[in-house]
């Protein structure tokens, strides 16, 4: 195991050369932090995360998570999270990747597999669980694909086929298969997301939601909580949110104009829940961001 992270972390030093490095290969993201950053407000979408070298910590709601080079993170939602990059104990670089979830791909994988007759567990919207050999191994071939990019087209499809068959076939199996599954809670409440993300400044009726996803209300709100850890007002606060912020710090905006833009009817309400969830009001907050670029 300690080979393949090795071998692994070599290729990431060589190819990311930004904090944030797209790769030739869909959904591939690479990760590369030389120094200790402050938490980050962001939504991850469906995928996996990999730490090679020191670890981050990921909060969705009030659930805290910690990956490092012993597990794997797998998101089945569009999760708004506030995570934090750590490096090793000897102040190496942060090295990492994540992979997006196609799930075309991993319904064709799907089912290839036969069924193991097990009850359908309950969904989770993040779940970590411990990297194994057998799933480091094609990963690391994923990797190596980056200095080969010629075989990119005819291996990595494959390669990948073999990361969704041994998650499928781990402790976090059931997890995946319900992302790819038209009928399961997951799709139902990935439906729920969906909309909220498009509407976050509109009024949302709960009801209508619950109706659109084929589910009693009581059921929506226990299975959105279980799969976003979040109710739906939550939800959409974080998403409003990170809006308002990312208006705030790219077009300087005034914070009334930022708030209204978002959704919110009072400023002093969207004033409490910025400083609830950035640690400072919006002025105070942009300008320490603005002092530590």
């Amino acid at each position: 195991m300690e080979t393949l992270l090795e071998r692994m972390c070599h290729v990431v030093e060589r190819h990311a050369a930004h904090f944030r490095q797209e790769t030739s290969i869909p959904g591939l993201t690479l990760y590369r932090v030389n120094q200790p950053l402050p938490p980050a407000h962001v939504l991850y979408r469906p995928r996996m995360v990999v730490i090679l070298r020191g670890s981050k910590t990921i909060a969705a709601g009030d659930a805290p998570f910690l990956a490092d080079s012993s597990t794997f993170l797998l998101v089945t939602v569009d999760l708004p999270v506030c995570t934090q990059v750590l490096l090793d104990h000897e102040s190496r670089s942060h090295l990492g990747f994540s992979f997006d979830i196609d799930r075309v791909a991993l319904a064709e994988t799907m089912a290839k597999m036969p069924s193991d007759g097990r009850a359908a567990a309950r969904p989770a919207g993040v779940a970590t669980a411990a990297m194994t050999p057998a799933l480091a191994e094609p990963f690391a071939r994923l990797l190596d694909l980056l200095d080969k990019p010629d075989d990119i087209p005819f291996i990595a499809p494959l390669v990948v086929q073999e990361v969704y068959y041994r998650v499928l076939g781990g402790h976090l199996g059931d997890t995946l298969r319900q992302l790819a599954l038209s009928g399961s809670h997951a799709a139902q409440i990935d439906r729920a997301t969906q909309w909220i993300k498009a509407n976050y400044a509109a009024p949302m009726a709960i009801d209508a939601l619950a109706e659109a996803t084929g589910m009693s209300v009581t059921s929506f709100h226990r299975h959105f909580k279980a799969m976003t850890l979040m109710t739906p007002v939550q939800y959409r606060t974080r998403l409003r949110l990170q809006e308002a912020r990312r208006l705030l710090l790219a077009d300087a905006r005034s914070v009334g104009t930022a708030a209204a833009m978002v959704g919110y009817d009072s400023q002093s309400q969207f004033t409490r829940d910025y400083k609830r969830m950035f640690g400072a009001p919006p002025g105070a907050d942009v300008a320490r961001v603005a002092g530590a670029v």
